[in-house]
């Protein structure tokens, strides 16, 4: 009993002693992800260079946004036996129709970053989320898009019927660069920053 108490005076003396070093570390929740908030996302229409018509997100811009969809959506695909090569083909997802939650995971490597959302018309598939910028943070801020293969021939239906699920994994390295996670969609963008 004696023993226990001394343990306990002690520890209460030396983390007392620690000061604000607790405070910013990693270790303590209230630096973690907080709870992610929307904003809506206004689009409108440009004519690219081959004639095409597209929406351009504002977030992004309308120089940049060709300039992301060719860098960030290349994908390498196993031809399926040893004797085929590998090949590089382009991901041809299109955003989904809005993020509904964002939620930042701790792990013991890092964080799993997952989204939900909630596709046009039912049936989508192969659902990803892509970061822009080749993952890389741009003032503490780190993006990604929110993609699906959508088919354009379905019924809308309920929206259960329509709820997608996509996650990320990042490392505790790529972590300690990012303050800002923000998952873009067609009509809004859900962003969840440190505390």
């Amino acid at each position: 009993m004696r023993f226990t108490v001394v343990a306990l005076i002690l520890s209460t003396l030396l983390l007392s002693a620690c000061g604000g070093g607790l405070r910013e570390s990693r270790l303590n929740p209230a630096n973690w992800f907080g709870r992610s908030t929307s904003t809506k996302v206004e689009t409108r229409t440009v004519t690219t260079v081959d004639g095409q018509v597209q929406q351009v997100n504002p977030l992004i811009g309308e120089r940049n946004q060709s300039k992301i969809v060719a860098a960030n959506r290349k994908v390498v695909v196993d031809g399926g036996s040893i004797f085929d090569r590998k090949k590089e083909v382009i991901y041809e997802g299109t955003l989904i129709d809005q993020v509904t939650s964002l939620e930042i995971e701790r792990t013991a490597t890092g964080a799993i970053v997952r989204a939900t959302g909630i596709s046009a018309r039912q049936g989508a598939f192969d659902v990803r989320l892509l970061p822009l910028g080749d993952g890389e943070p741009v003032n503490g801020v780190l993006t990604y898009e929110f993609l699906a293969m959508q088919p354009i021939n379905t019924y809308q239906g309920p929206e259960h019927l329509r709820r997608i699920q996509a996650a990320d994994a990042l490392s505790n390295l790529e972590l300690e660069k990012i303050k800002t996670i923000r998952v873009i969609a067609r009509r809004n963008v859900r962003t969840s920053q440190r505390r």
